[in-house]
């Protein structure tokens, strides 16, 4: 004891510093999500390695910046979230700590109706909100890549993102990944960051590891739960199997894209982020992949992007428009068809004329063209009716129906919104 009072001052403040910086540490560490490793490890880091080198690991490697997510806790009779944390960006000027809490029923979308043109109505179902953003900007510089974006993504949903290249499509799933700050606004998440699955447009791996090994250090990261036949699984779903053990290093673009999609599907996520998920793949391999997308309609919201509008009808059910970094317009894909003429292509085999006879007579179709023999490319004004009629009106033909897509691009939807 004698020993420990003749200690020099200095070396008593030096004590007291380290122990309210670790305290200080560690109560930040409560307040905030960890990567590389749990949070009991970092605490146990923090207080067995000397002060301030366990502080400055914690810091630097295990703490993650940018906006907070946290999981809301369902309400005990309507399985609805009861309520959820809103998150402030930096720039905003609105404190963190002091934002409102908002109960979900706040930020859920309203029923809506829909008005078609041929004067019959559609009503929208209600689906709790699970990612929404109010005001969201991010700015480099001068240059303002997101401007006041207000995403509202209704549980369960495949949201379709769609815009031209350089539109602020990346910004905004980086952003809402937690990859970038955003510079002002707001973001509300439903769920835990640890149920957000994100998988980029070019995904890369260490070139020496299979595709099993890949897809199964995904699984020990994000879902060590998961039993170990997950990974044969979900490498199945994206049509690996007999790739499952060559290393990615020899794969192609779409090859490594289809691993990217099995890593981020491994851990079941409620959450499934997807940039421009099917850009690297041949004609097969994108249609297995939009294939794959639409099952899991309800039960894992989707947020993907792509400037493909044609991807969009086929798995999407609510879509938003983005150009210059604005959002032009956001609601289910319905309303987008009965604001821009719908073009379909037309594959048949056979004599096409009585069937562009029935196909004129319909008060649907606006334009009628037949750029190479057997393949029709037509405007409608109704695209449920167009897809309701279309086989029909082919059989009753007696031509052969080869196929039958959306046809629909992008500019001519972005001419059409913005005039």
């Amino acid at each position: 004891m004698e020993e420990l009072a003749e200690l020099p001052t200095a070396v008593w403040v030096l004590a007291g510093v380290g122990l309210i910086g670790m305290v200080a540490t560690l109560i930040d560490l409560a307040f905030h999500d960890v990567k590389q490793l749990p949070k009991g490890a970092w605490a146990a880091i923090i207080v067995l390695v000397s002060f301030p080198i366990g502080a400055v690991l914690y810091l630097t490697l295990g703490r993650v910046a940018g906006p907070r997510q946290r999981t809301s806790v369902p309400d005990a009779d309507t399985g609805v979230a009861a309520a959820s944390a809103t998150t402030t960006a930096p720039g905003s000027g609105a404190d963190v700590a002091g934002s409102e809490t908002v109960p979900s029923a706040q930020i859920t979308a309203a029923p809506r109706v829909l008005e078609r043109r041929d004067g019959r109505t559609v009503t929208i179902e209600t689906r709790p909100t699970i990612v929404a953003t109010e005001g969201l900007g991010k700015r480099y510089g001068d240059l303002w890549a997101l401007r006041e974006v207000d995403l509202k993504v209704p549980q369960g949903a495949t949201y379709g993102l769609i815009g031209p290249n350089g539109a602020g499509k990346t910004t905004m799933l980086s952003i809402l990944a937690g990859l970038r700050r955003p510079t002002d606004g707001t973001i509300n998440v439903e769920v835990a960051r640890s149920e957000v699955a994100v998988v980029v447009d070019t995904p890369h791996f260490e070139p020496w590891l299979t595709a099993r090994e890949v897809v199964d250090l995904a699984r020990t990261l994000t879902a060590p739960d998961q039993p170990p036949a997950q990974v044969e699984r979900v490498l199945e779903q994206v049509k690996l199997t007999e790739s499952i053990d060559r290393r990615v290093g020899g794969f192609s673009r779409g090859m490594l894209q289809r691993v990217g999609l099995a890593a981020g599907l491994v851990g079941e996520p409620q959450l499934l982020i997807l940039d421009e998920p099917s850009a690297a793949l041949d004609p097969a391999g994108r249609r297995e992949v939009l294939d794959l997308i639409g099952g899991l309609a309800g039960s894992t919201t989707v947020i993907l992007s792509t400037h493909v509008l044609a991807d969009v009808q086929q798995v999407c059910d609510v879509v938003g428009v983005i150009d210059h970094g604005e959002l032009r317009f956001q609601g289910p894909i319905e309303e987008l068809l009965a604001r821009t003429s719908t073009a379909y292509g037309l594959h048949v085999r056979g004599d096409t004329r009585e069937l562009r006879d029935r196909l004129l007579e319909q008060d649907w179709v606006t334009e009628l063209t037949e750029p190479a023999p057997g393949r029709l490319r037509m405007v409608v004004s109704d695209a449920t009716q167009a897809e309701r009629h279309i086989p029909s009106l082919v059989a009753a033909a007696g031509v052969g129906l080869a196929s039958f897509s959306p046809a629909t691009d992008l500019e001519t939807a972005f001419l059409e919104l913005t005039s």
